[in-house]
């Protein structure tokens, strides 16, 4: 094995934390893999890992190594990308991770749009609505909603959605439409799980600036935005959501907008990576994400 396919090897063995999951992935055994590592840090008179039963760590060594061998494996890439014209040609598998509501709506509508721009290329596409650690399974490009919390992470803004509050026909019919902020503490919300007891919308006029916080509660909360958005079809209560991810129920008149000029601020999207520059396959699809986002056609208020 030649010294950049051993540092491709260890790389992938960092990144995922078991020799076991590197060899899965790669479709050789672990004994193998195992060996390869041995012959690597034989080689560099190193340790590279720390080896325990339950865990696999760098070694100091190890993580100045990984860092290095980062740099030199891009440089490699981008020459050889340069040489074979691979630039319009991308190639391999591209791992995808985002919660099931927005992978569903705004991810995986333009999965098959990309694959047709680039035949050579495999998409493997992780719904999880918790947060994914990206090193562990192995993920390319990650995408989250509202604020970051890991700053270890690389990250690129891709757009933002707008928040407003919805609700059905039949629901407003039976309750009555609100008209001002005010009335929406006589309603029923439906809430995301995460959120304990009474909850305080703090919402803002497009028209005039003006903020205004207004406690809200109610009986149905859910740990995923579908099943809400579905509540707020049935007429359970007001729902205050993204656009994106109730688009399809607005368009067919199942849901319409309330007090529309009022909302949270925009929520943003970003895609995230682990390390260097976004680059290859995942900065195609960061793009061509970003170009879809861009375009979109507005909800009607």
């Amino acid at each position: 094995m030649d010294r950049l396919d051993a540092m491709r090897l260890f790389m992938r063995v960092a990144d995922a934390g078991s020799f076991s999951k590197a060899a899965n992935d790669l479709g050789i055994g672990q004994p193998t893999v195992s060996r390869r590592i041995q012959d690597l840090e034989h080689r560099l008179g190193a340790d590279l890992f720390l080896r325990t039963t339950r865990a696999l760590s760098l070694t100091e060594a190890g993580e100045r190594f990984y860092g290095r061998a980062q740099s030199i494996l891009d440089e490699f890439d981008d020459a050889e990308a340069e040489a074979r014209g691979l630039d319009h040609e991308p190639v391999g598998m591209l791992r995808l991770t985002a919660a099931h509501s927005l992978g569903r709506l705004v991810i995986a509508p333009q999965v098959t749009s990309f694959l047709k721009l680039y035949p050579h290329i495999k998409i493997d596409l992780l719904l999880d609505d918790s947060q994914t650690d990206l090193v562990e399974e192995g993920v390319d490009l990650a995408f989250r909603l509202g604020e970051l919390d890991d700053s270890s992470l690389m990250a690129k803004r891709m757009g933002e959605a707008q928040r407003k509050i919805w609700a059905s026909p039949d629901y407003l019919k039976d309750r009555g439409t609100p008209t001002t902020p005010s009335h929406l503490s006589d309603h029923e919300a439906l809430l995301f799980r995460h959120q304990s007891g009474a909850i305080r919308w703090t919402l803002g006029c497009d028209n005039t600036g003006d903020t205004v916080e207004i406690e809200m509660d109610g009986r149905f909360r859910a740990s995923s935005g579908d099943a809400l958005t579905q509540a707020a079809v049935d007429g359970m209560g007001l729902l205050l959501a993204p656009d994106w991810l109730v688009c399809d129920r607005v368009r067919a008149g199942e849901l319409v907008c309330v007090l529309p000029s009022w909302g949270l601020p925009p929520l943003s999207i970003h895609c995230v990576w682990t390390s260097g520059k976004l680059k290859g396959k995942a900065k195609l699809f960061a793009e061509h994400l970003a170009d879809a986002l861009r375009f979109a056609e507005p909800l009607p208020a």
